[in-house]
């Protein structure tokens, strides 16, 4: 299964994507909980991507099976001047009481979320690939 949406930057356009997800985590079989997580991180790439990127949006949206364990594959892509992901704010949840800035979340969200999250950055291009592993109901 494999859905790509081309998005432009425009209001709300991140719900768009997190239906999306929805949808195709649904039809994997992966649990609510997994999909909730998969589409606030699909929001919080989203939302970087319109930030700091340029022109549309690329989602890309399919399943895999490496190791006889289904999970769903999720990248965003811009055109942005990139940037060096080993240099982004790490934030961590011990730090979010006292902590005055909601600035610079975004990353560390989407890696506490899902199970594997790869960044390619360079100018004029920056992809992130998040995996979720479909794993059954409690």
């Amino acid at each position: 299964m494999d859905v790509v949406l081309h998005l432009p930057v425009v209001p709300n356009v991140e719900l768009v994507a997190a239906k999306a997800v929805e949808t195709v985590g649904g039809a994997l079989g992966m649990h609510q909980t997994g999909i909730e997580a998969a589409s606030v991180a699909i929001v919080e790439a989203c939302l970087n991507a319109m930030e700091h990127g340029g022109g549309q949006m690329v989602i890309r949206m399919s399943s895999e099976n490496p190791e006889g364990k289904s999970c769903l594959v999720i990248e965003v892509e811009d055109q942005g001047e990139g940037f060096d992901p080993a240099e982004a704010p790490r934030n961590s949840a011990s730090r979010v009481h006292g902590c005055t800035s909601k600035r610079g979340w975004g990353l560390t969200l989407i890696r506490e979320l899902m199970d594997e999250v790869q960044i390619r950055s360079n100018p004029g291009q920056t992809l992130v690939r998040m995996r979720k592993y479909v794993e059954s109901a409690p």
